[in-house]
């Protein structure tokens, strides 16, 4: 185990809170973009009217909510 200059063990250190909400923000673009993608998709194979954009994006929301949920206990468990 290596000490630190004056004797102590280091120290976890904190990413910085900007660096949070830059990972946040990245996680829920994809998660709406990959929802409506999905969706935009389907409907133009299958030719169906707009339900499966509106199935891909409440995935897609929905996947944006679970990912702001696991990150805040991840960065409150630290």
């Amino acid at each position: 185990m290596t000490m630190e200059p004056d004797g102590n063990p280091p120290q976890k250190t904190r990413p910085a809170n900007w660096g949070i909400a830059f990972d946040l923000g990245i996680r829920l673009g994809i998660s709406v973009i990959l929802g409506l993608g999905g969706g935009l998709l389907l409907d133009n194979v299958l030719n169906t009217s707009p339900i499966f954009i509106l199935i891909g994006m409440v995935l897609g929301i929905g996947a944006a909510m679970y990912t702001i949920w696991d990150v805040a206990r991840d960065t409150m468990r630290r």
